[in-house]
């Protein structure tokens, strides 16, 4: 009941970034719907207990992405996106077999330093990541499932009007002593 309550909201929101035209001396306000979705594939470094647990053994990963230009140098985008590490050598003293995977739904911000089909652009995005980790020591297994916040930034390029590459350092957690940050890099399409 909660949830159909605020969904009156929803079209608020994609309104929030308002485009100003002068006309005369008045002003009229209308909303930015220019968007476009897309899809990337990834690869991702495990970084700090993550990767020890891991034993530096890189993850891919895959996504969807829907983006709302609002002016040549902003956009908003919310990714889904689907990460898994494969599981690591035995590593420690007790010699722990660690296989780790996330969803991760993120809002970013895009800030482009130039216009046109060809960018070179910032992000910056918070979200939620669902981590599922087993980890195997001689035959018995543990898994550990957690909800954390995630914190991104990073860099990209809009190689043409529909590819891009981009690599952003996403900080999260799986335990409040267990850091499983990651370093991406990902090869995008627009549709």
């Amino acid at each position: 009941m909660a949830v159909s309550r605020r969904l009156y909201l929803l079209p608020l929101l994609c309104c929030l970034p308002l485009a100003a035209e002068e006309e005369g001396d008045k002003k009229i306000w209308n909303c930015n719907w220019d968007s476009s979705f897309g899809a990337y594939a990834q690869a991702n470094a495990p970084l700090r207990d993550l990767k020890d647990a891991m034993d530096r053994r890189t993850g891919f990963g895959l996504g969807v992405q829907w983006t709302h230009d609002h002016s040549d140098y902003h956009a908003s985008r919310t990714r889904l996106e689907y990460n898994v590490f494969p599981e690591g050598n035995p590593v420690g003293p007790q010699q722990t077999q660690s296989y780790a995977k996330n969803y991760l739904l993120s809002f970013d911000h895009l800030f482009r330093f130039n216009g046109g089909p060809t960018n070179v652009y910032a992000v910056a995005g918070l979200g939620g990541v669902r981590w599922v980790l087993d980890q195997t020591t001689g035959s018995a297994t543990q898994r550990l499932t957690t909800t954390k916040v995630a914190v991104a930034g990073g860099i990209g390029i809009q190689i043409s009007g529909h590819v891009n590459l981009e690599t952003r350092y996403v900080l999260s957690g799986i335990q409040r002593t267990f850091d499983s940050n990651m370093l991406q890099v990902s090869l995008g399409w627009k549709f």
